[in-house]
């Protein structure tokens, strides 16, 4: 039995095999089949991704840049027109003194073409550097004149040709200039030309091909780092790329560009707070990300044929795989020193907000030292001489008195409303509830005479810088115990409620309210709804709330109804 049988398992070995080298064929060829489209999908998906990133990170690195360029020319604007030195002759009409004083400023800054004051219908008055003919010119059909003048505050125009000669494309920084007591007396315009705040674009990292270009808040071609300073201006609302850049505010995408006529990776970031945007772009045949893309790609189906034809040559296929991944970690560790670039130019934003604060303090401390005498030598009259000075006059000194103690706070708050938006933030587990209540507690005792309804909750924890988030409550509880000051029975709240599934919360008052038409203007540095007797006050407070809460990824916003109270929202990123 033993011998007939080792013939029949013999043979039944032999016919067996074939079938089972079929079978195990087959499952191996599906298994490096279904292998290799996975990881030719995979593989294509990453590559591209890289080639793509790196286009958006160069886009955002722009846009960083940019609007750091255009908040510090804000900043100096902000920093001129008030200036006494420029505020008090612009208010006496004696516009030669007051240009007189800035001639030094385009050669201590030279990103700022020229500068130039104009009254507050838009009639230029004074220049530097002068141009002949200039004066008397009405400028009112200006972009940065209509945009100033819509509710007179900062304004970074839109670019457009210059009027005198050369014909060169520039952009504005209109400033109001404000008397003592607050009201506009005239516009500070500081002229740029593009090259002079551009001119660091032509170092950005650019693959042979590409180009980076800046479209502004009218849709228009504001620089070009290719096409340079090409005459006239170009209107490119109606692209595709500018209207995803309005409408998303940044992207990356590879698809055709009709003005190029070509496929180009085309990636895009909006400059936030200016409406400007940064588009960064790469025809698609020039792309060394792509092309090495498609290289690896097709070695890869190569490995995967040959190991189709051959087994033996899966060594290869390894080799080759191995090569792409390196390649691959190649653009990572690229990408990488573009996020390394990224984070040097915020270590030098930093640096440049610190030397923007020192110089702020040293503004307020100079003009501080003369409203301590005007305030010093008024009490002095109305302590020593009040035998000497009727009714009439000790008024006007204890006006004089007022009104250098309210410039005293104003620049007081506007150092608070920097500092809000440039101190280093830590963010931690903040006990709103604790915090809520500790300024109560101050309010109550800096006047103990008021009975008012404090209602805080306990528990409610946010994610935040704990000293910004202090300032957000000391503005927005101080503003509820104020504006409940002729209240009789004066009730403020501060809670925690959800929405849109996320954490927020509010203070509410039962106080003076406002009228929900005037809502935007609450939030404007300087803006107030009631006269200083009613209810005094620098109108900087709610600006630096904005500021503060923008800071923390959040919104903040106003309900009121006049004689009934006011609620403030605010939300913040967990």
């Amino acid at each position: 039995m033993t011998d007939l049988a080792k013939p029949r398992h013999t043979l039944g070995s032999l016919i067996a095999r074939p079938l089972t080298r079929r079978i195990v064929l087959l499952l191996v060829s599906a298994a490096i089949v279904g292998t290799a489209v996975h990881s030719y999908r995979a593989i294509d998906s990453e590559l591209t991704a890289v080639a793509l990133s790196r286009r958006e990170t160069v886009a955002q690195l722009t846009a960083v840049t940019l609007a750091e360029k255009f908040g510090r020319v804000v900043d100096i604007a902000i920093s001129l027109a008030t200036r006494p030195s420029i505020r008090d002759p612009v208010t006496a009409g004696k516009w030669d003194e007051a240009i007189g004083l800035q001639r030094a400023v385009p050669h201590d800054l030279p990103q700022i073409e020229r500068l130039f004051l104009t009254d507050v219908a838009g009639t230029l008055k004074a220049d530097v550097p002068a141009l002949p003919g200039a004066r008397g010119t009405n400028f009112a059909y200006r972009e940065w004149f209509q945009g100033v003048s819509r509710d007179w505050r900062p304004y970074v125009s839109p670019v457009y040709t210059r009027a005198a000669s050369p014909r060169l494309k520039v952009f504005a920084v209109a400033m109001p200039i404000k008397s003592a007591t607050g009201g506009v007396v005239g516009i500070l315009v500081l002229q740029i030309r593009i090259e002079n705040l551009l001119e660091w674009i032509k170092a950005t990292s650019i693959e042979p091909g590409g180009f980076v270009y800046i479209v502004d808040s009218k849709g228009q071609m504001a620089f070009h780092s290719k096409r340079g300073n090409q005459e006239g201006i170009v209107d490119l609302l109606a692209t595709p790329v500018v209207e995803k850049l309005r409408r998303e505010g940044h992207g990356v995408e590879i698809t055709f560009d009709p003005v190029e006529r070509e496929d180009s990776i085309i990636a895009y970031a909006a400059v936030p707070g200016y409406g400007w945007g940064v588009v960064a772009q790469q025809p698609t045949r020039t792309s060394l990300g792509l092309k090495a893309r498609d290289e690896q790609l097709r070695q890869l189906l190569t490995g995967y044929g040959l190991i189709l034809l051959l087994c033996a040559a899966a060594i290869f296929l390894a080799s080759r795989i191995a090569v792409a991944r390196e390649r691959a970690e190649e653009d990572r560790r690229m990408k990488i020193e573009l996020e390394q670039r990224v984070l040097e130019r915020t270590a030098e934003l930093e640096v440049a907000n610190k030397e923007l604060e020192a110089f702020s303090y040293s503004v307020s401390h100079d003009l501080r030292a003369p409203l301590r005498a005007i305030d010093g030598f008024s009490q002095v009259l109305l302590e020593d001489y009040a035998g000497k000075l009727d009714d009439a006059g000790k008024g006007y000194l204890q006006r004089v008195r007022a009104a250098t103690q309210l410039m005293g706070h104003l620049i007081d708050d506007l150092i608070k409303l920097s500092r809000a938006s440039r101190q280093e933030m830590h963010r931690e587990n903040v006990d709103l509830s604790a915090l809520a209540g500790a300024v109560a507690q101050e309010l109550a005792k800096s006047q103990p005479e008021r009975r008012a309804e404090f209602v805080i909750p306990g528990g409610v924890i946010a994610q935040g810088d704990a000293r910004l988030l202090r300032i957000v409550l000391d503005n927005l509880l101080g503003n509820a115990w104020k504006f409940t000051g002729k209240t009789k029975h004066a009730r403020i709240e501060f809670g925690a409620t959800r929405e849109n599934g996320k954490p927020a919360y509010y203070v509410r008052d039962n106080g003076a309210g406002f009228d929900m038409q005037y809502v935007n203007k609450l939030f404007g540095a300087f803006q107030r709804l009631h006269s200083m007797d009613e209810f005094p006050g620098t109108g900087i407070g709610l600006a630096t709330v904005q500021r503060i809460v923008h800071r923390h990824g959040g919104q903040v916003r106003a309900e009121g109804v006049s004689g009934r109270g006011a609620t403030f929202h605010f939300t913040l990123t967990t």
